[in-house]
């Protein structure tokens, strides 16, 4: 049985994904001052709003993030990495708060997310991100793998 976030609307930069059944839910918000895309995650057992990430895209420096619990800024490209020798491709790898690999690629019109050390073909996805650009439906991610809940807060901001 897989696990349905929905989007509040399909703008990645000012949104909330939910699942109401769950108590799951993440805002997605961008500051109209400095431009920072903000990630919290909020708590439903005590009511707060955990810091998860801030994505930073300055026009003449490459993209940054801040993941939750650092201070400092890192490249886009040291949290997200390209798959080795394949330059072209738009799959991105990166590391879960569980310690695992996971890979992000493109099923158009979809992305899916598979563990990054498992043979690409076989496996199944674990989260399937669907997006609805008419916004007849709303967009989300469809988790397939319970296993990944522990990893929610790198999948949510990747």
């Amino acid at each position: 049985m897989s696990i349905h976030l929905f989007m509040s609307n399909n703008s990645v930069y000012n949104t909330t994904l939910s699942c109401d059944s769950l108590g799951i839910h993440y805002d997605v918000t961008k500051s109209s001052d400095t431009g920072i895309i903000t990630v919290t995650r909020w708590e439903s057992s005590t009511n707060t709003n955990h810091f998860v990430a801030e994505f930073c895209y300055p026009l003449a420096s490459p993209d940054k993030v801040r993941l939750g619990g650092q201070t400092e800024w890192m490249k886009r490209g040291e949290f997200l990495k390209r798959v080795e020798g394949h330059p072209l491709s738009l799959s991105r790898t990166f590391m879960g708060n569980n310690g695992t690999q996971y890979r992000w690629k493109i099923h158009w019109p979809k992305w899916v997310l598979c563990y990054a050390s498992k043979d690409e073909v076989n496996q199944e996805p674990l989260v399937k991100y669907h997006y609805h650009p008419l916004r007849k439906n709303a967009s989300y991610l469809e988790i397939c793998d319970p296993a990944v809940m522990s990893s929610l807060d790198n999948i949510s901001h990747s």
